[in-house]
């Protein structure tokens, strides 16, 4: 083997352990964030058993993180959900079909930590921010009667960018992007009610 072609082969490979080490160096170790973050302390670590939003054909695992504010005898609760999916193509529009459903809380999107995010809110007691990043859905529960805190968001939006837009849609170029089972289901039936020359792949 030629000097030149060894060098070649070097080169090759350092480039590709430096692409795996930048792709996978922005997410956790166990995808939560496990640090004190701002006046939170980090509590504990959890893998939970099952998912929170199901989705068919598209196995998941759900991990999360517990965080502690102290002042005085008050306790203020944070936690942290990161559940982790198989594929990532139409998560988006399959999660917020589920977060429609939930008719107990009242939802919108708003901008949290620079991006954007669907808000469940349950009444001053409970309130969470969800929102898809790639094959990945966080969601982040805010202290009782409290604010988002900023630190946590800030923490996790950077290492999980929202792929939402200001309406709670996929951005165009977001690899959850996608419609979802029930979307595809349905334009198919549209499909099938309209004259067969106007069909999709019709001849012309």
């Amino acid at each position: 083997m030629t000097a030149a072609r060894t060098s070649w082969r070097g080169w090759v490979l350092s480039a590709a352990v430096a692409i795996a080490c930048a792709c996978g160096s922005d997410l956790p170790a166990r995808y939560v964030i496990e640090r004190d973050v701002g006046s939170f302390r980090y509590r504990r670590y959890q893998k939970t058993l099952g998912v929170e939003f199901v989705v068919p054909d598209n196995p998941a695992q759900g991990h999360t993180a517990t965080y502690l504010l102290r002042s005085g005898a008050r306790v203020s609760v944070a936690t942290a959900f990161v559940t982790v999916y198989t594929r990532a193509p139409a998560l988006a529009a399959e999660v917020r079909e589920r977060l429609q459903a939930l008719s107990r809380y009242r939802l919108t999107v708003q901008e949290l930590g620079g991006d954007h995010a669907w808000v469940l809110d349950g009444g001053p007691d409970e309130r969470w921010a969800v929102w898809v990043s790639g094959r990945y859905v966080i969601k982040l529960g805010a202290p009782v009667g409290e604010r988002f805190p900023e630190g946590l968001v800030d923490e996790y939006m950077a290492a999980y960018p929202s792929d939402l837009d200001e309406h709670g849609r996929a951005l165009p170029d977001a690899r959850s992007r996608g419609r979802s089972i029930s979307e595809r289901e349905q334009a198919e039936q549209d499909e099938r009610g309209l004259p067969r020359h106007l069909r999709e792949n019709a001849p012309r």
